[in-house]
């Protein structure tokens, strides 16, 4: 009896039609549990972002370019060349190898309390996005902003999202003293869609880059800036763009900068009166910007980081980081000195 209404169920399951999704372009919403009639997929050269956090279960996500990197648990697309990831509620470093955020904090946030931001950027300048290499990424936008079959080659799309805007300031304002981009500029439409780019980014025209700044901030990515030229940046893709201006301004504007390994000799290279991370150049730096205090990697490299007499895991600020209290194998050191023992008491 039992055998016969379990078949009769499949046959009455097997009989029905296949569940076909709605194939959905860029922006558009896509997975979590929806009713039937709603289900829907994302188009080629796209995938399913869930924006809402770990705390919202079965909600759907939108659909965005594909992340080179990893996203974050509310959807941001973390920088190649980041160390430190701060998602806006817990921070975690990020495994460039097995492309994977690991050992992050474990704050519960039902939103994000603040803007996700790279707190420590690696110190190899070489695994930072270059002026130079701004032709690999004119093929990536084909990806990202004109995530269709035809990626753009017949014409530009008619939105620029927070993710394309991020790689078009990349290119076409932040190194474009550098490149000769002629060609693309010409194009029919162009200026069209780089001015949508623009209101993505929350300006109206480009914002000229101080000579004096060390450190810009285009409202996505940081750069390190060389009498008013970019040098090199982080390469992210945002979901949504911030407020564009210079975060670091150079002391003293000299000839020759220091730059990685030379950011971090105790010397002063270039002349200027000031080293290592009191010296601007250094500030696109991660390690740099965090020396007032000691966390992520600065609780393990035997350096008396913020200059309280205490190193590594002797350093109460290294154990309020998880990271660090594993790493350290459960040290604690009180925050106030047990008093002298004397003779009679």
């Amino acid at each position: 009896m039992i055998f016969t209404v379990f078949f009769n169920i499949f046959l009455y399951v097997s009989a029905q039609p296949a569940i076909i999704p709605t194939i959905v372009n860029e922006g558009q919403m896509c997975g979590g549990m929806m009713p039937v009639n709603m289900l829907s997929s994302c188009n080629e050269n796209l995938e399913c972002v869930y924006t809402l956090g770990p705390m919202i279960a079965d909600a759907p996500g939108f659909c965005r370019p594909k992340c080179p990197t990893v996203r974050d648990q509310w959807g941001n697309c973390v920088p190649d060349n980041c160390e430190i990831w701060d998602d806006g509620c817990n921070t975690c470093t990020y495994d460039k190898e097995s492309s994977s955020l690991i050992t992050c904090t474990e704050e519960v946030c039902y939103t994000p309390t603040h803007q996700a931001t790279c707190q420590s950027y690696s110190i190899d300048v070489n695994s930072f996005f270059h002026c130079s290499q701004s032709y690999d990424v004119l093929s990536q936008m084909n990806n990202v902003c004109c995530a269709n079959k035809d990626l753009c080659l017949t014409g530009f799309p008619d939105r620029c999202s927070p993710e394309c805007a991020s790689l078009v300031n990349l290119v076409f304002n932040n190194c474009k003293t550098a490149l000769n981009l002629d060609n693309i500029v010409g194009q029919t439409g162009w200026e069209e869609f780089h001015q949508k780019c623009l209101h993505t980014s929350g300006s109206v025209e480009d914002k000229p880059i101080p000579v004096n700044c060390a450190v810009w901030y285009d409202g996505c990515n940081t750069c390190s800036v060389v009498n008013g030229v970019v040098n090199f940046c982080s390469l992210r893709m945002c979901l949504t763009m911030g407020e564009q201006n210079c975060r670091e301004h150079h002391v003293n504007v000299t000839t020759t900068h220091e730059a990685n390994g030379d950011c971090f000799d105790s010397l002063d290279n270039d002349n200027d009166g000031l080293s290592d991370c009191d010296d601007p150049d250094c500030l696109i730096y991660g390690r740099c910007r965090t020396v007032n205090s000691e966390n992520g990697r600065s609780c393990f490299d035997n350096i008396d980081n913020d200059g309280d007499g205490l190193v590594d895991c002797e350093d109460p600020e290294c154990l309020m980081d998880p990271r660090a209290q594993r790493r350290c194998g459960g040290i604690r050191t009180p925050l106030i000195d047990e008093p002298l023992a004397t003779d009679g008491h």
